[in-house]
């Protein structure tokens, strides 16, 4: 069975460093001030879009 999500897709693709700046652009655009320079904060975004572009259990990319 092939993964559909485009999305998901792409994050399993993309590098560390274009999740990284992915994560700095939301973070400064959804965040509070606070929470954008708070580095924590970009390591949660990255995690999450690990999460999100693991496939699921029987799926291919």
């Amino acid at each position: 069975m092939a993964y559909s999500n485009k999305i998901a897709e792409m994050l399993a693709r993309a590098s560390e460093t274009d999740k990284v700046e992915f994560a700095h652009f939301l973070a400064n655009n959804l965040d509070t001030a606070e929470q954008s320079r708070d580095s924590a904060r970009v390591r949660e975004y990255v995690a999450a879009f690990d999460r999100f572009a693991a496939p699921k259990q029987g799926e291919e990319f």
